[in-house]
């Protein structure tokens, strides 16, 4: 199985949001979208062009801290969300140290890149990757995309940001200044993970289990009440 990443250098970028527009009409959300609800998304600022989009990191707090796991790590690198065991409780809203799960009050559901996985299936790169007009972001094997990112930055004296962010991830964000000047937040880089996707020392089973026992009760507390809601909606209509 091939483990994927994307390689955006902003110095490339227009700030256009061809990726941004292209990602609504590969997934069909007008209406969130409507709400200023987007999976991607680029952001001008004084400093920089800040591109809020998920990181797919190597060992995601989402993940590992959803009480329903609503939120899963393909083996090829992408991190998942299905809506269909989603509860609304918003865990990953607050865990991500980038910001990135998007809660929909509307649907009680989550709004989040998935790297276009269904594409990559086809060996197809990512809809926002394919139709950017200046080629600011590439595809492909996450060695060799990170190998890529290592020496543009190297050569044209930028700033990397994804590749400890975390413990790693897999999209790596080229800038001439500091990415978080310009909207990326500041989050702790530690080593990055090796081996498996998750890595020797990130196991799904144990994160899950240890939510479950430090505090799965006030998640289905959460879910009752949004039924109630739901329920109590429904009677007065």
């Amino acid at each position: 199985m091939k483990e994927y990443a994307i390689l955006l250098d902003t110095t490339f970028c227009t700030g256009c949001n061809s990726c941004a527009y292209r990602c609504v009409q590969e997934f069909r959300y007008h209406d969130q979208a409507a709400k200023g609800l987007f999976r991607t998304f680029v952001e001008i600022n004084d400093d920089g062009l800040y591109h809020k989009r998920c990181m797919h990191c190597l060992a995601p707090d989402c993940v590992a801290n959803c009480p329903v796991q609503a939120l899963t790590k393909s083996e090829s690198g992408q991190v998942l969300y299905d809506a269909q065991k989603c509860i609304g409780c918003q865990t990953c809203v607050n865990v991500c140290k980038f910001h990135i799960p998007q809660f929909d009050k509307d649907t009680k559901k989550i709004v989040k890149c998935s790297m276009c996985a269904h594409r990559a299936g086809q060996g197809k790169a990512p809809a926002c990757v394919e139709v950017c007009p200046t080629s600011a972001m590439q595809f492909g094997e996450y060695q060799e995309i990170l190998a890529k990112a290592k020496a543009i930055a190297s050569k044209g004296k930028l700033k990397i940001y994804g590749a400890k962010e975390n413990g790693g991830t897999h999209l790596f964000v080229l800038a001439q200044n500091e990415p978080t000047a310009f909207g990326y937040p500041k989050v702790e880089a530690k080593d990055v993970k090796t081996g498996a996707v998750f890595g020797d020392s990130f196991t799904l089973p144990t994160a899950i289990a240890a939510v479950a026992v430090g505090g799965f009760k006030q998640f289905s507390d959460r879910r009752a009440r949004v039924e109630a809601e739901e329920k109590d909606k429904e009677s007065k209509e």
